[in-house]
């Protein structure tokens, strides 16, 4: 099945929730001084799992999932922060190649396996803008966003193997628990399924 504009654009608008909810997780990163880095994503991969669980059971259709993190990309774009976008992007794609087939939509491990997977892409930005740029690049593509300091900062940051161990740790472990969550809250409120069950036991 084929996504219908109906779909795009409750894709899209959930896609504006989940957003919101990763950039209200950032503000609260702040709270931990340096150490935010560490827990930088994976604050909003544990808010925004039930938004993707909902999603994937209602829209169970290729694409979905390629808007929602294009939307994301698109969205850091127009407020300034370009690399995002192919970052977004291949986390979207990669969530849609994790799913597989388009039945995998009701299976809740192929769920959370593509929403683990893209949210790792997503936490991982900073290592792929130094990887493709460089310290210096990075600072002279974007001046706006990056001086040599900072630029250096997040290098020394992500290609360190133990710092890069934690912020892997913390998000797997955070995504995973988003995951669980995600499916409480779909079979909670959403899943009629169970609802009929239950009614019927």
């Amino acid at each position: 099945m084929q996504l219908k504009l109906k779909d795009v654009i409750i894709v899209s608008l959930l896609g504006v929730v989940g957003f919101i909810l990763s950039m209200f997780s950032s503000t609260i990163t702040q709270m931990f001084g340096t150490y935010g880095v560490f827990v930088h994503v994976s604050i909003g991969s544990l808010l925004c799992a039930p938004i993707y669980f909902v999603m994937c059971h209602k829209i169970p259709k290729h694409g979905a999932i390629f808007i929602y993190y294009l939307l994301a990309g698109i969205i850091y774009s127009i407020m300034g922060f370009v690399p995002m976008l192919p970052i977004m992007a291949a986390a979207g794609l990669l969530g849609e190649l994790c799913i597989g087939n388009k039945d995998n939509f009701e299976n809740n491990r192929r769920i959370s396996l593509s929403y683990v997977v893209s949210q790792l892409i997503y936490a991982l930005h900073g290592f792929f803008f130094i990887l493709v740029f460089g310290v210096n690049g990075l600072a002279k593509t974007f001046p706006n966003l990056f001086t040599v300091e900072k630029a250096q900062m997040v290098k020394d940051t992500f290609f360190s193997s133990k710092n890069m161990a934690i912020i892997l740790a913390v998000e797997i472990v955070a995504a995973i628990l988003g995951t669980l969550l995600g499916k409480f809250i779909y079979n909670k409120f959403f899943n009629k399924n169970i609802k009929r069950e239950g009614m019927l036991s």
